[in-house]
């Protein structure tokens, strides 16, 4: 299996910064993003070429010793002097003199360190910018994992609110950079890949083969990076984990309407929002959902594992923890096993998303949507309420238009009646019900019975197989 090792599908971002770095003025950008995403990968293939330019990892030191450090590193890469125990302010102004007449880079990753250092820093740093800024020639980045810390120093209640430049919103890869990582593996292998590993760049290098139960052997493994990675990270980014912990694993359950999470979970539900929205703001673990027709403040959420890896290591290995460390991991594999399917089946849904908005961006679904997401609702029958849910629809809110769609990740191919069946379901939407224009779309790991094949040509039906997402970017 191949697997490529150089530094990849990144290149919208270095391109930006490239082209910021050319104006030769002063730039003040940010990169934010949890960590194993690569920001700091991403730096390092930025400043490869470059040679006037200082990296500072914000070291984990009390202020004294931390200005000590900075202003050693600054001696040593730019030629400043100072005079007995350097002061930020000090610091600060010589280094942005120094940028009057010399262009140079300065990075500061784990940035938002300087919370526990001096919070005089960030008002330091921005007299210095009103100052020196607009004849300075300084290429300053600062980047950060601790997502809600990083966007609270540039807030509006910030002294650093509107001196950035510019900023960058690290995100995990979608499902088709894969085709980057692993170029000789069929659709199917990277789709089983990226259900459990998702698109975060560290977890993809631990890829070994495109056997997934022995990928998921080795990460049962305790000598396994990945084995205790979600706990090693949440304990790094929070103090009262245990919470934390349970939210998630029923998260990852299924649970995913606010009052089970609460009951489940252990929680008074006046005291579910303050961690949900740490885990959705913060930590960017989990995304909140609601039905793509509805409003944004609509009562009808549902919170879902953002993370593919995340929701894999809570349902999975978080639970049976015990039974690993005693040894049992067969058991937990073949547990994992049976339920294989249907854990793909859930992340199937959201690569389906994905290449629906490919296709949209090349105009060939005979409409454009500017909204995709699940939808779901009640209907009424004389026996009580009932529910329905649609895998996807994509919506145009201008022209009415509306595409259903079904997501099947199963063995035996398609037969008419989930067509049948996703015309019933799209009835029970309310949205601009009378004078909407709808479309249909099912996607099959499998394939299509040739009745289902007759039953789309007559009713406009679009049928996508695994072969479609071959090249598709």
């Amino acid at each position: 299996m191949t697997i490529k090792s150089e530094f990849i599908n990144r290149q919208k971002e270095v391109g930006y910064f490239e082209n910021e770095y050319k104006k030769s003025d002063f730039r003040f950008i940010s990169i934010i993003g949890r960590r194993r995403l690569g920001k700091t990968r991403f730096i390092s293939e930025f400043l490869k070429d470059k040679t006037n330019f200082s990296y500072i990892l914000v070291p984990e030191l009390n202020d004294l010793n931390a200005r000590v450090e900075i202003a050693k590193k600054f001696h040593q890469q730019f030629g400043l002097t100072f005079l007995g125990t350097p002061e930020w302010d000090d610091i600060f102004e010589q280094l942005f003199q120094y940028t009057q007449n010399n262009q140079i880079i300065v990075v500061f990753d784990e940035f938002q360190r300087f919370l526990n250092i001096n919070k005089n820093i960030f008002s330091i740093i921005q007299k210095n910018i009103d100052q020196y800024g607009q004849t300075s020639k300084m290429f300053l980045v600062v980047s950060g994992s601790s997502i809600g810390m990083m966007h609270g120093i540039f807030d509006h209640a910030s002294p650093l609110y509107g001196r950035r430049t510019g900023q960058l919103e690290f995100e995990s890869f979608d499902f088709f950079a894969l085709n980057e990582w692993f170029p000789d593996l069929s659709i199917e292998s990277k789709i089983n890949i990226y259900s459990i590993y998702g698109g975060t760049p560290k977890y993809l290098e631990e890829v070994e083969s495109s056997n997934i139960l022995q990928e998921i052997t080795r990460i049962l493994d305790k000598t396994s990076m990945l084995y205790n990675e979600p706990e090693i990270l949440l304990k790094t980014e929070i103090s009262d984990s245990n919470t934390y912990f349970n939210i998630l694993k029923n998260i990852s359950q299924g649970v995913t309407k606010p009052t089970g999470i609460a009951n489940n979970s252990g929680i008074k539900p006046t005291s579910l929002d303050y961690y949900l929205n740490t885990l959705v703001n913060d930590l960017d673990l989990v995304k909140r959902e609601i039905p793509v027709t509805e409003k944004q403040k609509s009562k009808k959420v549902v919170y879902q594992m953002k993370d593919n890896f995340f929701r894999f290591w809570f349902r999975f290995v978080y639970p049976y923890l015990s039974e690993i460390e005693i040894g049992n991991t067969s058991t937990v594999v073949d547990r994992i096993q049976s339920e294989l399917n249907t854990f793909v089946g859930n992340t199937f849904e959201e690569i389906t998303k994905q290449f629906l908005i490919e296709k949209n961006k090349k105009g060939d679904l005979g409409f454009t949507f500017g909204k995709i997401g699940k939808q779901w609702g009640r209907y009424q029958k004389s026996k009580g309420k009932n529910t329905y849910e649609i895998d996807l629809a994509a919506l145009n809110e201008n022209t009415n238009e509306i595409l259903f769609c079904e997501c099947k990740w199963q063995n035996q191919k398609i037969d008419v009646g989930i067509l049948k069946s996703l015309i019933d379901k799209s009835k029970f939407v309310d949205w601009h019900k009378n004078k909407r224009i709808e479309y249909f779309a099912v996607v099959s790991k499998s394939g299509f019975t040739e009745n289902a094949l007759e039953f789309a040509r007559e009713n406009n039906f679009m049928l996508f197989t695994l072969d479609d997402f071959e090249n598709i970017t």
